[in-house]
């Protein structure tokens, strides 16, 4: 009886608010009283029955529910991070607090507290045909970042051992360990034979063949992200390394000629924040710089490349950043002997130059194709996909001109070119900094974040410009895998290998329509081919799946798939964060058929304290993410799940 009531108070309830005149004065009442109640009725029979198929639990729906109704209300979202800070303060509201934000945005959003915790979790996935990008979630406090000097990291990682960024890099190694130890668990052992030691085994050894055979990589669908920003004790290091580089292109775009270090040929066409030289580092790695004379490690210094003052790089700076760079080779090699590949998250663009310098690095080493009379001699027709992924936001105004240069650099140079594909999440924060830093802008502490030296941000203005961007960065890539596969289908057929670039795109996005293109620019390109009722895929996705609009309905009318054989599958995946957009992905996995998961899910996981300023940013973000009304319609679709699964409880 007291289910029965509930429930029946439920709808009630909900169709009083959905009236006009009464919206605005009940949502926040029951808004209030929903996570509390959730808390009560967390352990009951009746939230956590469970449906016979993969479908969410109502346990899950209920809090969908309730966390995509508080995103629906802006000043909310926007002031949580505070309201998270203030009400952290307070003993008593501290518990109640951490509490509620348990149970909803944290379940909804994080794995789990730790990486074994999340094992459960990657195994459903799993078994409902989706891979996993599995990330560590701690990330730098970027007021507090910009205020002093020091470890920025969340506070909650907090450490008796090891230094806060110290205790990243090692948990971001274990983190390896698990994805690598699921996959072996899935599939058996597989390790991805590492690119360079191809070469050197080749020359001590002979022949291979039988090694690479056991270590192919195919189908492991557990990947590793990282943020950089969380791995060095001072995030404003790479602020400053970032200044440097732009500095060096300046002076090179007046004295590359007489130089000798030249500009190469297209790439002073790309915007801000640039595209990366393999030379950029030097500064760091190679001695270059000298300490401007400070006994404290705080001073600046002289790249002596060019007799380029830099007033802010410090000796403490460099000795950080180096050693950066040595744990993030570190963690390259882990993931190299235990065939997970590594993501580099995107991060705000005046971070952007220095990321993009340490990414090229890695993809030199890790990511480097081997020599063709190597290949040749093991008789391995199979093109080696890349180790490490970069981040290219479409809303970056440099993204065409970038994606266009990275693609020739990675052939020129022979190594594989990984790529994450994404619109970018922080938009807000990037106009506000560049609107500061030409004095245009309320906040002071901005003026010391945007490095641009352009007039226009780096981010484009419009949505409009951003989806463009992206679209067209879609069809580049694709062509690419394209080229790619058609390199290798061919010289599969003649017994030989030539040397060339290899592709590895990750589709991060939560938006039907690019998805609808992503399926459609496989089929067009010959990668896939729709199997089933229908052979005009774009009648099949935009009627069956909704791909073509942002509704996103998939009424299952057409029994029509798009079917990708394992050489592309292995090349392309589509990916959404955990917690969002769950039709979009289901409706991919039911839509697609391949040998390895196409859709991967973003999967963070920490510590409740350590995670926070994750959740506030997401929060802040699914604005941005969904859409205008995104969470509105992600809240709608939770509750049409909850009156189905209760309506079909109380009908039996």
């Amino acid at each position: 009886m007291f289910s029965r009531n509930l429930y029946r108070n439920f709808l009630w309830r909900h169709s009083r608010l959905t009236t006009p005149t009464r919206l605005a004065a009940r949502r926040l009442a029951l808004l209030g009283s929903l996570p509390a109640g959730y808390l009560i009725l967390n352990n009951s029979d009746l939230l956590t029955t469970s449906p016979t198929t993969n479908e969410p639990s109502l346990k899950d729906l209920v809090r969908s529910y309730i966390v995509y109704s508080l995103c629906s209300i802006p000043p909310l979202v926007d002031h949580a991070p505070g309201l998270l800070d203030t009400l952290g303060r307070v003993p008593v509201l501290k518990a109640l607090t951490y509490g509620l934000v348990k149970v909803t945005f944290f379940d909804q959003f994080v794995g789990g507290e730790t990486a074994g915790e999340t094992v459960p979790l990657l195994r459903a996935l799993r078994a409902a045909n989706k891979g996993a990008l599995f990330a560590y979630s701690v990330e730098v406090d970027e007021k507090a970042a910009l205020s002093s000097t020091g470890n920025s990291t969340s506070p909650g990682a907090a450490s008796h051992g090891d230094p806060l960024h110290k205790r990243c890099v090692n948990e971001i190694i274990s983190c390896i360990d698990v994805a690598a130890d699921f996959e072996d668990s899935m599939r058996g052992a597989k390790v991805l034979t590492p690119y360079r030691n191809w070469q050197l085994s080749y020359l001590d050894q002979g022949d291979l063949a039988s090694q690479e055979e056991a270590g192919r990589p195919t189908g492991r669908r557990t990947w590793v992200a990282i943020k950089v920003t969380a791995l060095l004790p001072d995030a404003q290091a790479l602020i400053r390394l970032s200044k440097c580089i732009t500095d060096q292109r300046e002076w090179m775009k007046v004295h590359g000629n007489g130089s000798s270090v030249s500009l190469n040929t297209g790439v002073e066409r790309v915007p801000f924040p640039g595209s990366p030289f393999a030379t950029d580092l030097d500064v760091v790695l190679s001695g270059s710089w000298s300490s401007g004379g400070s006994d404290n490690g705080n001073g600046g210094g002289v790249d002596r490349r060019f007799g380029l003052v830099h007033e802010s790089l410090s000796r403490d700076d460099i000795r950080d950043l180096r050693r950066l760079y040595d744990d993030l080779v570190r963690i390259c090699h882990r993931a190299q002997e235990r065939g997970v590949r590594v993501i580099v998250d995107a991060e705000y663009s005046w971070y952007q130059p220095a990321l993009d310098a340490l990414t090229l690095a890695l993809m030199r080493e890790f990511n480097a194709v081997p020599h063709p009379a190597v290949s040749q001699q093991l008789g391995e027709t199979k093109r080696l996909q890349p180790l490490v992924y970069a981040t290219y936001q479409a809303y970056l105004r440099r993204t065409r001109e970038h994606l266009a240069y990275s693609l020739r650099d990675a052939e020129r140079n022979g190594y594989a070119l990984g790529v994450k594909l994404v619109r970018g999440a922080y938009h807000p924060h990037e106009l506000g900094a560049h609107a500061a830093a030409r004095g245009g802008g309320a906040d002071p502490a901005a003026k010391s974040v945007s490095i641009s030296p352009d007039t226009l941000p780096p981010v484009w203005l419009e949505k409009g410009e951003t989806d463009n961007t992206f679209n067209d960065c879609v069809k580049t890539l694709i062509g690419a895998v394209k080229d790619d596969v058609n390199l290798e289908r061919e010289s599969r057929k003649v017994g030989t290998k030539s040397r060339g670039m290899g592709v590895g795109v990750l589709f991060g996005t939560h938006n039907w329509d690019s998805c609808h293109l992503v399926l459609n620019e496989l089929v067009r390109n010959g990668l896939a081919e729709v199997v089933g009722l229908s052979e005009d895929v774009g009648v099949v996705l935009q009627e069956s799946e909704g791909l073509a609009g942002s509704a996103g309905k998939d009424d299952g009318r057409f029994g029509a798939k798009v079917r990708l054989e394992a050489d592309v599958v292995e090349r392309v995946a589509i990916g959404q964060l955990y917690g969002m957009c769950d039709d979009l992905t289901e409706s991919l996995v039911r839509r697609t058929v391949s040998d390895a998961p196409l859709v991967i899910k973003y999967i963070p996981y920490g510590n409740l304290t350590e995670v926070l300023p994750y959740l506030s940013r997401r929060a802040i973000e699914n604005k941005s993410v969904l859409g205008a009304g995104g969470a509105a319609r992600e809240r709608k679709r939770a509750f049409r799940g909850i009156v189905n699964r209760l309506t079909g409880l109380f009908s039996a």
